[in-house]
């Protein structure tokens, strides 16, 4: 019940948050955008206080789920709307990762080198597929894109970083299938990465990664 608790108090308090980022850099106050996110933000820590309560799995696992959960969100709306990932959320996730690397050294220090060692090669091998696809595709991945996926290999280690790229690739891919067969776009238009991330990391931390 406790942990229920923390979970939905955390996704308001993050709602209340995207609310205030996105007033404050847009100007405006969509009332059907914010009925929507508290929604998806109150259905999120819903999601996750049931399931890690299944799980057994501790406050600071729950705590660096709903942290990356959050900040993926607010980085999708800007996504959405500018094209780009602001430095400001890669630079928080990056921080977040550093203080639970930090922590874990003290709670689980037999394991914490090997953690700290995958989370630098996760970090690098989201930068280095990023960056070649980037070389690739010339235009269909941006700076931000490699930025943000060398911070979530940071922060969520090499298993789950495939994971969160494996549905974000996948959606995407779909999404753009849709898009191109209903006529509404075509290939060479840009998709935001932002939003894709954000639903992969959701539903891999929900799946309990």
């Amino acid at each position: 019940m406790v942990n229920l608790v923390f979970c939905i108090a955390f996704m308001l308090t993050a709602y209340i948050i995207t609310i205030f980022i996105y007033k404050k850099r847009y100007n405006t106050n969509n009332l059907k955008q914010n009925i929507m996110l508290f929604v998806i933000y109150l259905s999120v820590g819903i999601a996750i206080g049931v399931l890690y309560k299944i799980y057994a799995f501790d406050i600071l696992k729950t705590f660096k789920a709903l942290a990356i959960i959050s900040i993926t969100f607010i980085t999708a709306g800007i996504d959405c709307r500018e094209k780009i990932i602001p430095n400001e959320a890669v630079v928080c996730i990056i921080a977040v990762a550093c203080v639970m690397m930090i922590i874990n050294a003290f709670t689980n220090s037999v394991e914490a080198l090997a953690i700290f060692i995958d989370s630098l090669v996760a970090m690098l091998i989201g930068v280095v597929l990023f960056a070649a696809s980037k070389a690739i595709s010339k235009n269909g991945v941006g700076m931000g894109d490699i930025k943000l996926v060398g911070a979530l290999g940071l922060y969520l280690r090499t298993y789950a970083l495939m994971g969160v790229l494996l549905v974000a690739l996948v959606s995407i891919a779909i999404y753009g299938l849709i898009k191109v067969i209903s006529k509404k776009a075509c290939v060479k238009d840009e998709i935001p990465f932002g939003p894709f991330v954000a639903f992969g990391v959701t539903a891999c931390m929900i799946l309990g990664f």
